[in-house]
């Protein structure tokens, strides 16, 4: 039976190899969406925790902004910027990834209407 173990430590080792590159997860390519917000929530004047944005099309998203949202945009998006567009019904373009069902912002952008 020893000589059953060399291709039987090969066969286990390239299924687990198989099993680990299945289950890795793959970064979701980024989505955009238009519309306005409805909700902003923030922790403070420069950092945005999530918010609710109503697209073009009727659907209502809730988005939980990315630890680097925002960053290397050229205008910032801070929540008194945000909120300025909710309360003038301002467009906003927002370009996020589904992370397993979770809308994750990447960026949030001025829309000219």
């Amino acid at each position: 039976m020893s000589f059953l173990r060399g291709p039987l430590v090969g066969l286990l080792f390239v299924f687990f190899m198989l099993a680990a590159a299945c289950s890795a997860s793959t970064s979701a390519p980024p989505q955009t969406a238009r519309g306005v917000l409805l909700d902003v929530e923030a922790p403070s004047l420069q950092k945005v925790d999530s918010f609710t944005l109503r697209t073009d099309d009727g659907q209502e998203l809730h988005f939980t902004a990315a630890p680097d949202f925002n960053q290397g945009v050229s205008h910032l998006m801070t929540p008194g910027h945000m909120r300025q567009h909710m309360a003038l019904a301002d467009p906003v373009e927002v370009t996020y990834r589904n992370d397993n069902g979770r809308l994750v912002a990447q960026s949030a952008i001025d829309v000219s209407q």
